[in-house]
């Protein structure tokens, strides 16, 4: 096979693949805004919804690790969450109902309101 048989090939199968991804992409694209604000609400909507609420599940982490170290170096639990040194990206705030985390002195339990499993 000489080299311009084998770039005429390469070219066939790039082109190939471009029309199969063109034609997957178009059929699942929604046809009216309906449809189209019905799989934002399904499946983009839902996604970014446990995108925050892991997000708000790692805040939670961080913030009762940074409890733990406070009560190790301390001696006692923090009056309030501002005083400890949160890692760089926590956030003393619910992600998905952007209202602050409830923190408990005497005993060092924080809380999200908006997600009580957690």
């Amino acid at each position: 096979m000489g080299k311009g048989q084998t770039l005429a090939a390469l070219l066939a199968v790039v082109l190939i693949i471009a029309i199969v991804a063109a034609f997957v992409y178009l059929s699942r694209q929604p046809q009216s805004p309906k449809e189209n604000k019905q799989q934002a609400q399904t499946t983009y909507g839902a996604a970014m919804e446990r995108a925050k609420e892991v997000e708000c599940m790692n805040n939670l982490h961080q913030i009762r690790q940074s409890v733990q170290i406070f009560v190790t170096e301390q001696g006692f639990y923090p009056p309030n969450l501002q005083s400890l040194r949160l890692p760089s990206g926590s956030q003393p705030i619910c992600p998905v109902a952007k209202v602050p985390y409830t923190y408990d002195p005497t005993t060092g339990n924080v809380k999200c309101p908006q997600h009580p499993r957690f």
